[in-house]
């Protein structure tokens, strides 16, 4: 295809309908966060989210590896006072691909938060509030 000049370039409305999205090559990894309840009886007492990598040729393969991973975890306790509970899968609250296959260093998870109520997101969304406020292990120095 040329354009009227006869230059050999695509014509500038031909641009339009190349895709400009870059090539990605599919990890076969993705990091899901899990959540479960602490039962006693039909009450929670605690909420935990677990990420956890598993493999898959895509997300629907992904998702029932997870679901496998995950009833794994579900187990028994007994609480310090003797009572019985049951740490219960609860479901999937997010899935994503990595973008390389894990190693050390690998990013398996992020998310971004806001440190106040006004930010949002490239959609205009708002972004969830930063959560803990504080963290474990707090950067040693400043450069």
């Amino acid at each position: 295809m040329t354009n009227q000049s006869g230059n050999g370039a695509p014509p500038p409305d031909a641009l339009d309908s190349l895709a400009l999205d870059p090539v990605v090559d599919p990890s076969g990894w993705f990091s899901v966060q899990l959540r479960y309840a602490y039962l006693v009886g039909d009450a929670p007492i605690m909420i935990e989210d677990r990420v956890v990598l598993v493999d898959g040729e895509d997300e629907e393969t992904a998702l029932g590896r997870a679901i496998e991973v995950a009833e794994e975890y579900e187990d028994e306790f007994e609480t310090e006072s003797g009572q019985e509970g049951v740490i219960r899968f609860d479901g999937i609250v997010a899935l994503k691909e990595l973008d390389d296959p894990p190693a050390a260093g690998t990013e398996v998870w992020h998310e971004f938060m806001a440190p106040n109520d006004t930010e949002t997101d490239a959609d205009g969304d708002p972004l969830p509030a930063l959560r803990p406020m504080e963290m474990a292990f707090p950067r040693a120095h400043e450069d």
